[in-house]
């Protein structure tokens, strides 16, 4: 029996507290969660530091500065200036694409995440993963990051579609973290796209956390574990009631 679309929103958006209390008991898990985006953060911030501002961006503009120097356009090229024009881009660019990488590489880790959230939850266990799994898993998130992209172009270049957009991406990106866990149960997709849209509730539910761009891009591993436990108690919730 199917839930009523007010309780599938109100236990898609209760997923993450329960996401929480999953991490608190399970901090190995958590580590491996948070970790990948550590080690991004340090490889990709220092790179900005010590090779693109160090070696290529303040050598270039201090030359500038000084080829210009004593005109009114002199100012512009300030080493000092250019770094902090850099550093802003190089957030920027991380926010947008940076996460979006980190994500779709450390995918498998997520997986983890996913399938112990969901047989804890559950007390059912999900099959082994196969190497091809493993390959899908990224595959997977490398699509799904795309659609992601384009649906944010399509909402700021063209107005009309605005409102149509948002939902849709609300509930694709709350689908996105139920999928995960539906994937690793090895549903075909068609089936997957099926409880999405008969579930839409408890995707709109859970799409909302992951509409905020920090959680949505940097909890990713949290998300995981939030789609695997609405997934566990959305079965149970339907096993009370047949």
């Amino acid at each position: 029996m199917t839930h009523s679309p007010f309780h599938q929103i109100f236990l898609g958006f209760k997923a993450p507290v329960y996401s929480v209390r999953f991490f608190l008991r399970n901090k190995v898990l958590l580590l491996l969660g948070i970790g990948p985006h550590i080690i991004n953060l340090f490889i990709y911030f220092w790179i900005i530091r010590s090779i693109v501002i160090a070696k290529w961006v303040k050598p270039l503009f201090h030359s500038l500065e000084l080829r210009w120097e004593g005109t009114f356009v002199a100012p512009l090229f300030n080493p000092v200036l250019i770094e902090v024009v850099i550093w802003i881009i190089g957030v920027l660019l991380y926010g947008i694409f940076g996460t979006a990488f980190v994500n779709a590489v450390a995918s498998p880790l997520y997986d983890i995440i996913a399938q112990k959230a969901y047989e804890k939850t559950s007390g059912r266990n999900i099959p082994k993963q196969t190497f091809m799994d493993f390959i899908d898993s990224i595959i997977s998130e490398i699509t799904k990051a795309v659609v992601i992209i384009c649906l944010v172009i399509i909402s700021l270049f063209v107005q009309i579609f605005a409102p149509l957009v948002f939902f849709a991406a609300i509930w694709y990106l709350g689908w996105n973290s139920i999928d995960r866990t539906l994937l690793l149960m090895n549903i075909p997709l068609k089936k997957r796209l099926r409880f999405g849209l008969k579930n839409w509730g408890l995707c709109i539910g859970l799409g909302f956390w992951n509409y905020i761009p920090i959680i949505g891009a940097l909890m990713a591993f949290a998300m995981a574990a939030a789609g695997a436990i609405a997934v566990a108690k959305h079965e149970d919730c339907s096993e009370e009631r047949n």
